[in-house]
């Protein structure tokens, strides 16, 4: 009997995200040459994002960017 898949919601915008949608996570961890560079905090839940809402992320952080660059 498969076990069904705990519900995922974008932690921006709430919406849910089914089996095989496109999503990006983030979570805490630290760098560790030992596991090829970056050693996720069991400790910590994901953010998960939908494609739109990373979409934005990334608008927001080229502009921040290039706003610290000038």
């Amino acid at each position: 009997m498969m076990q069904e898949m705990e519900e995922i919601s974008c932690t921006l915008c709430g919406i849910e995200l089914k089996d095989q949608d496109a999503a990006y996570g983030l979570t805490p961890g630290t760098i560790d040459e030992d596991c090829d560079g970056f050693r996720i905090d069991s400790d910590s839940d994901w953010d998960v994002y939908c494609a739109d809402c990373m979409n934005e992320i990334d608008r927001m952080i080229s502009a921040y960017r290039q706003k610290r660059s000038k």
